[in-house]
Formats: structure tokens, C-alpha cells, sequence
């Protein structure tokens, strides 16, 4: 069974991938501001073994991206 998980930290808009109990990856959105545009940074494993995957301009879009690689 696989869930997402909004978590308060201190990266804004995180979102963490859980599947059968275990922690896979999460994405982040580190914000906008005017003139900005900040893409959601997706990444597989937890702490200092994350790897970045990539990007996506969607929240939608990066889980489907964490899903597919996990």
C-alpha cells in the first residue's frame, strides 16, 4: 500500500512516499515570490542517502515521477 504524507519541517510543502511501511522518497516545493518561479524538487531516499530525481512544475506530476522510479 503506498501513501503520501504532507510533513511540517523546515522545507516548505513536503511530501513524503510511504510504500508497505517503508519510506521511499519525497518531494518538496521550496516556495515562490513575485517574479519567481520555484519547480517541486524530487528526490528518492530519506536523509543523507536522497538522491535528487529531478523536477516537476506539479505536485501531481512529481509524485507520478517518485512512484514510477521507486
Amino acid at each position: 500500500m503506498k501513501t503520501w504524507t504532507p510533513v511540517k519541517t523546515n522545507l516548505p510543502n513536503l511530501h513524503l512516499l510511504t510504500i508497505e511501511g517503508k519510506k521511499i522518497g519525497f518531494t518538496f516545493n521550496p516556495g515562490s515570490s513575485p517574479g519567481e518561479l520555484n519547480a517541486w524538487r524530487i528526490f528518492l531516499g530519506i536523509g543523507e542517502n536522497a538522491r535528487l530525481v529531478g523536477h516537476a512544475w506539479t505536485l501531481p506530476s512529481a509524485k507520478r515521477i517518485l512512484e514510477s522510479v521507486a
